[in-house]
Order: structure tokens, then sequence, then C-alpha cells
């Protein structure tokens, strides 16, 4: 396998169409470029920033400007768009791939925090399955004030691209003692003005690694329709043909045996890191051999989502408790659509004689 690296406390820059085509920054070892905005702008630069970066020896990243405010179906679209024009354009299979989310051109940041993160994490989801690296864009007080950043970092490790400017004008260096301090930041950008460039400045806090080999053969049915149960965040299910090995760090350095995991075999997500699923204790895959599918139960108590009644004699139930009287039975692998929980007990779409009613979490497993 190879690779490139940027090491941590590189510089780099972001662009759009209002910089050069030229991409040759006296010290810059990365460039995100502007993909897309929404589903329906390009950057017409975009193709021809990529191929410069590559040609001048700084690594080419990519970011998509959002319009999906809190709406999850169009932050998936939006991200699916981004991806499309980032294979056309050249950037590599591994690449990092940003939702900046700000207020902006229509996009809303003033929604349900629950709902903003939700359409988010849904985006960078997208990008993560089409085999790149996703991050996501925003200024300090509106990644603290409108995401819950935790729930983000928890399933994608280091991967906030955060905005802070200390200092005005043309900034060389950043001043760490103005560093806005948050948890898994992955790049700092501290000024609009680099060096007097009037180009966005921007440093890396982590290495920066993108693999250049091709993503992994995958199964034709990637989602093999896993279930959880509904305090399970998300799965991992191995779809590489022939297997993928297990590593004991997210280097990816070293396997922990020779044994491949077999296709098809699921795994609870503990954190994505640098590209790499953690599923135990020093247990990793390779992002590429796997599909991550994310439950919205586990984060959202009201979200939507279908269950499948996984054990025998399983009712529902007029009220979210242990000894509640029953509604009606359900037969064995009867699937039902439901909007949300209440603690462990699932919130069922249909009603009996006009009650909502509920089923155990444990008996009915999410479909995702």
């Amino acid at each position: 396998m190879s690779s490139s690296i940027v090491p941590k406390r590189s510089y780099g820059v972001d662009l759009a169409i209002y910089q050069s085509s030229t991409v040759n920054y006296s010290g810059a070892k990365f460039a995100l470029v502007k993909l897309t905005e929404g589903t329906g702008y390009i950057n017409p630069k975009a193709e021809a920033q990529i191929k410069s970066a590559k040609a001048n020896g700084i690594m080419p990243m990519g970011y998509f400007f959002a319009l999906h405010s809190a709406n999850a179906t169009q932050a998936k679209a939006e991200a699916e768009f981004a991806i499309k024009k980032a294979k056309e354009f050249g950037l590599p299979a591994g690449s990092y791939i940003a939702d900046d989310w700000e207020t902006g051109d229509g996009n809303r940041v003033d929604g349900p925090k629950s709902g903003n993160t939700d359409a988010v994490m849904t985006a960078m989801s997208v990008i993560k399955a089409a085999g790149y690296k996703p991050l996501i864009y925003s200024g300090a007080s509106n990644l603290r004030n409108h995401l819950d950043t935790n729930r983000i970092v928890k399933l994608f490790g280091d991967c906030i691209w955060v905005a802070a400017y200390p200092l005005p004008g043309a900034v060389s260096t950043p001043d760490f003692r103005y560093f806005p301090s948050m948890d898994g930041v992955a790049i700092w950008q501290f000024t609009d003005n680099w060096k007097g460039y009037n180009v966005d400045g921007n440093i890396s806090l982590i290495d920066l690694k993108v693999s250049s080999d091709k993503p992994a053969e995958t199964s034709k049915d990637p989602s093999l329709h896993p279930v959880v149960k509904w305090n399970v965040g998300g799965v991992a299910v191995v779809v590489n043909s022939d297997g993928a090995y297990v590593y004991t760090s997210s280097k990816l350095d070293k396997r922990q045996s020779d044994k491949l995991k077999p296709q098809g075999s699921e795994w609870e997500i503990l954190a994505l890191e640098n590209g790499a699923v953690k599923v135990g204790k020093d247990q990793y895959f390779d992002g590429r051999a796997v599909y991550i599918k994310l439950n919205p139960i586990a984060y959202n108590t009201s979200k939507h989502a279908v269950a499948k009644i996984v054990m025998p004699n399983t009712h529902a139930l007029y009220e979210p408790k242990a000894d509640s009287a029953k509604a009606y039975a359900f037969k064995l692998n009867d699937k039902v659509e439901i909007v949300g929980r209440s603690g462990r007990f699932l919130k069922l779409k249909d009603s009996y004689k006009d009650k909502t009613v509920y089923v155990t979490g444990n008996r009915a497993y999410i479909v995702l």
C-alpha cells in the first residue's frame, strides 16, 4: 500500500473560484478545494486547482458548501453530488472531503442541535462510505452552539476543521495561545490572509494521511441488512469479497493475525480513526473493506426507523414499561415502522385504538 502523509503542524490553504487555478503557495503542504455548493453549483476552477496542487507536491482535499441546514435527506444528496464531482476532478480515493456547514446562501444553522447534527453526520457517513475521509468545517462558535461535536467526534474521530481568527490582517503563523480549544480538531483555519496572499491559512493538528491505492473490491450488495439493538450506534459489515484483516492500531501497520474475517460478518463501531474503523480494544478494520451503517435511534429519540421482531412471543405495549398491558402480538421477523423511542422502548408508527404503542428494544432490533 502506498500513501502520502502531511505531518501535523503543516500549513495549508483552502481555495474557491476567487483564487488562482495555479496552486503553488510557498510553504503550503495541503489545499482544500471547493468542489460544489448544494446540488447545483460547481466550482469551475476545481479540476484545475486539484491538478495544480498535485503537480506542485501539495496534498489536494475537497469541500462542499452546504445548503442542507438540518435536512438529512438533502445532506445525503449534496454529499453524493460533491463525491461525484470529486471523482470527476481527479481527487484521489481516500482523500479528505469536508461538509462546509455555516450560515450563508440559504443554509440555516438555527435549527435544533440534534437535527443539525443528524444532517451533518449523514453527509459525513456518505463521504466515508464512498471511500473518502469526512471532515466538518465551521466557525468555532457555530460548532459549539449548533452542533453536537461530541457525537460527531465519537464516531468519526479527529474530523473537525475549525475556523477562528484571533489576529487581524496578514498572519504567517498561528498563535496557539488563542487556539479554539475543543476535542477532535484535525485542521485549524487561523487566518483569512495567510502571509498576505489573500488566501485562508490553515494548520494541521494531526498527521493527514491519504492512501493512494484503489478501494478494496466490495460486494454487489453492500448493505447486507444488518440489525442492531436500539442503543448500538452503528455497525461495520465486512464487504470485501475476500474478507478483511483486523489490525492492532488505526495506522493499519500490524495485523492481529493472518486470518481474515469473513464477508458479511458484523461488528459494532466504537469509533473511526484516520480512516480506520475501531471495533474493539486494539481492533481496527481498514475502512475500505467494510460498509458502515449508522443507527439514528441511538442518537435521536424522535427519529424514524424500521424495526424487526427478533424474539417470539413479542407484543405491542400500551406504555413504555416492562409491566405494561399488552395491546397485540407480533409474529417473528415482522417489520414495523417506528417513530422514535422512550428509553429502551421503541414507539410504533401504527396505533391501537388511537393510542401510541411500544415494543421492548431487546425484542425488536433496528434494521439499518
